[in-house]
């Protein structure tokens, strides 16, 4: 949304055609913020799409109550519906592979040479389309060229001028691609990414280079196969329902025997089998928890395109072979309708969800004045970039991705949009000891935090900081702050950490939010967040050799803890939190239980009387609480469940 704002250049390949047409929405569209418009041509794209699946499956079938089932069926399921309405690149991509397969049918059953050789026209013009938009789509025209110059082989319509017509009619949407270079020649746009004024810069980018060409992400990890497989099955069976799948695989054989659509269920056939393959052949994500299920699942939409077109065959000539009445499939279809609604307007209803919005507004509203805020990842990168550029708050904030300030196309074209951040070298690196023309973190302080106050958000582990050898991290809210070390004293900075304000912002809900959602991740964060001043003043207790302030460090620990559990069972007790979203409280009674144990062993010398049998205690109830509260999730994802189950055992350990 940012890039199509300022008109630069989209993470690879570049995505030229969503890139303009987002442009256009932004300065069309007379009302709402630019989430809002970009959000507002995705939901048309997508209703394009539901559109084109109706016309086509009425071309088919030639019923309208099959072509109403199946849109409900598919439309107003859940991954369909959420990526219609939101400001990506995929509902584009349904929309061009939709208005493809609607050609395709028309292609498949015409039998006039010349009206023929025109589909054939109109179908390469929308295959170079879908390439400037999403490079998956380069799976259904491998298989729509192999059809379609079959087929004019067979009618002898292969000539040597047409092959060229239709390759230049192919390649001239490709010319899309030239805002790529424009955008980098211009150089005014605030976000963009890299430099294609070369062949070489575009070539990289436009090949994917960063990710690897034929990669899901940039990793080197092994792919699982049949992992793949067997998640698009569960998601396909769970987002389109077994029925349409069941409706799908008769298609498949009912056309066997029936010369009519035969062609066109071949092409279906071989357009999910090339792209489901070769998807899960080179799927290479390994953890798909959390947010990467639904990275995964929205690939899943281009070949669900080609199952519910089967489908609706499939029930066409299932009606004809039962010789069911459309008297009686008519009110069906309209029930269907109303039931898919229903099970997924809940889950589907985004209108009043600005958590996202409100969690960027909410850091940066506690960040000083002309701050450096260092972020990694998609969730802090992309909101405070979008704030402070699309929707002018706290502009005095310069967000630095650490992968971008990395890359050597960085300086050359979106330096000059950060006058007032030094820069000493051509590219951050976390270690840059290898080459003087580089910088690491710590030479980046010393050029800019004498004059600016610098930040890492969400992600601080991402980076290098146990190797500063100047600069202490400290937690502030959601992000942390560099500071020279020295420069506080722990148990003073205790007492003043900023931290999220429970008044003013509270987390998502759960159980409105799956966990492949970044309000999901945001529930994380929050958490993390309020945790984090305690293992701060916890680390700096188990890092000083004072004993008397190692005693006191460890005391302000479990009393910032204490108070932050608090608030946090007030705020469930009101209703202001979900319990749902805080099954990790639990991790506040583990910390508690630490804090009491090293008071205990540290204060007293782990004595069991007086003092020390007030510690003592005080590590076995909250040792006991973790436990109790979390006994299922707990073991499966804290490595120190089984230890703190034996010291409840032997205490004296």
């Amino acid at each position: 949304m940012v890039t199509a704002k300022e008109f630069g250049v989209a993470h690879p390949p570049g995505y030229p055609l969503f890139t303009i047409l987002a442009k256009l929405a932004i300065l069309a569209l007379p009302y709402g913020s630019t989430a809002f418009r970009v959000n507002i041509l995705s939901c048309v794209l997508g209703s394009i799409t539901n559109a084109l699946l109706g016309a086509c499956l009425l071309r088919a079938t030639k019923n309208v109550t099959v072509a109403l089932i199946i849109c409900a069926m598919t439309g107003f399921s859940r991954f369909f519906w959420i990526w219609s309405i939101t400001g990506e690149v995929f509902s584009l991509n349904n929309a061009l592979c939709m208005a493809i397969m609607l050609v395709m049918y028309d292609f498949c059953i015409e039998e006039d040479s010349e009206k023929k050789l025109k589909l054939t026209y109109i179908l390469a013009i929308l295959s170079g389309f879908a390439l400037t938009n999403q490079h998956t789509a380069s799976l259904i025209v491998i298989a729509l060229v192999c059809f379609v110059l079959s087929d004019l082989l067979d009618h002898e319509l292969i000539t040597t001028q047409n092959v060229i017509n239709l390759t230049i009619a192919g390649l001239s949407p490709m010319i899309l691609y030239l805002q790529l270079p424009i955008a980098s020649y211009l150089r005014t746009a605030r976000v963009s990414w890299g430099d294609h004024r070369t062949t070489e810069g575009f070539l990289f980018h436009f090949f994917r280079k960063d990710y690897g060409t034929l990669k899901l992400v940039k990793n080197e990890a092994d792919v699982d196969i049949w992992r793949n497989y067997s998640i698009l099955t569960v998601d396909l069976m769970r987002e389109l329902t077994i029925p349409v799948l069941l409706l799908a695989l008769f298609a498949t054989t009912a056309m066997i025997w029936r010369e009519h659509d035969r062609k066109f269920v071949c092409f279906l056939k071989t357009t999910f089998v090339l792209y489901t393959g070769f998807f899960c052949s080179f799927a290479n994500i390994t953890d798909i928890e959390g947010i990467y299920k639904g990275v995964l699942e929205r690939f899943w939409l281009q070949p669900s395109l080609s199952l519910v077109l089967m489908a609706g065959i499939g029930l066409q000539e299932l009606i004809r072979l039962a010789k069911i009445r459309k008297t009686i499939m008519m009110p069906v279809a309209f029930l269907i309708l109303a039931a898919r609604i229903h099970s997924n307007y809940g889950l589907c209803d985004q209108s009043g969800n600005y958590h996202v919005e409100e969690f960027g507004r909410h850091v940066l509203s506690q960040l000083p004045n002309n701050t450096i805020l260092l972020t990694s990842g998609d969730l802090s990168t992309n909101t405070f970039r979008y704030l402070t550029i699309a929707e002018n708050v706290r502009p005095d904030v310069d967000v630095l991705d650490l992968s971008f300030i990395g890359s050597r196309w960085f300086i050359p074209i979106l330096g000059h949009h950060m006058d007032t951040v030094k820069f000493p070298g051509i590219g951050y690196s976390p270690q840059a000891t290898w080459n003087s023309r580089l910088y690491d973190l710590e030479q980046f302080l010393d050029h800019n935090l004498a004059s600016r106050p610098v930040f890492v958000c969400l992600k601080p582990r991402s980076i290098d900081t146990v190797s500063l050898r100047k600069y202490n991290v400290l937690p502030y809210s959601f992000c942390s702050q560099f500071l020279p070390k020295g420069a506080v004293d722990p148990l003073i900075y205790g007492k003043t950490i900023p931290t999220p304000n429970l008044d003013t912002y509270l987390p998502p809900r759960t159980e409105i939010f799956g966990e492949q959602t970044w309000e999901n991740v945001l529930i994380h964060e929050y958490w993390d967040a309020l945790v984090k001043p305690g293992r701060y003043l916890w680390d700096a207790g188990e890092n000083t050799r004072h004993v008397d302030k190692k005693k006191q460090l460890y005391l302000a620990a479990y009393e910032y803890l204490f108070r932050a559990k608090e608030v946090i069972s007030t705020k469930i007790n009101d209703g202001s939190i979900s319990p749902l979203s805080w099954n990790h409280t639990s991790y506040f009674s583990k910390y508690l239980g630490v804090q009491c144990r090293q008071l205990w062993v540290h204060t007293t010398g782990r004595s069991t009387g007086g003092l020390g049998a007030k510690y003592e205690e005080c590590q076995r109830k909250h040792f006991t609480d973790y436990i109790e509260s979390a006994a299922n999730l707990t073991r499966k994802i804290d490595k120190d469940f089984d230890n703190i189950v034996m010291l409840l055992q032997n205490p004296g350990m």
